[in-house]
């Protein structure tokens, strides 16, 4: 029947007017969709190493060693953490090692070298550094030290 109603038509305007007229005299009908999008939670991180050398023998304190970049648009907030593989020890191939603390950002690593640090998502870009601090260690002994750290961040 609208088929028919709407070949009546001659003129764009005659076919909307009439179209109300038509559907007012033929009562309502109502139709509806739903619209869904889904935003998955995006955590990064980037760092930036400084290429900064560490005096083992005399020792230093809070030499910056990267900028770390992380950001993260989940609702709940995110975590970052920084993990050492030797335990907070710069460790030679022999397994002689000298101990160091890290700070990352406002947070000082623990004794094992890691920590997890908790955000809350603004969706911006957050800038840290990564420090290093090592005790002087005039009698420690000569050979390659090294360690392995590890930032990663996780939506909560």
């Amino acid at each position: 029947m609208r088929l028919v109603r709407f070949v009546v038509c001659a003129g764009l305007a005659a076919c909307a007017s009439l179209g109300l007229v038509l559907a007012a005299d033929a009562g309502s009908d109502r139709s509806s969709i739903t619209l869904r999008g889904v935003v998955p939670p995006v955590c990064t991180v980037s760092v930036s190493a400084s290429n900064a050398s560490v005096d083992l023998i005399r020792g230093q304190s809070q030499v910056g060693v990267a900028t770390v970049e992380e950001q993260c648009n989940a609702a709940g907030g995110y975590v970052v953490s920084v993990t050492s593989k030797n335990g907070g020890q710069l460790l030679r191939a022999d397994g002689g090692g000298v101990g160091y603390s890290l700070r990352y950002g406002d947070a000082s690593v623990g004794q094992n070298g890691s920590l997890s640090a908790e955000r809350t998502a603004t969706g911006d870009v957050r800038r840290s550094t990564l420090a290093v601090s090592v005790p002087a260690n005039p009698e420690a002994t000569a050979g390659d030290y090294e360690d392995i750290v590890t930032i990663s961040i996780q939506a909560r």
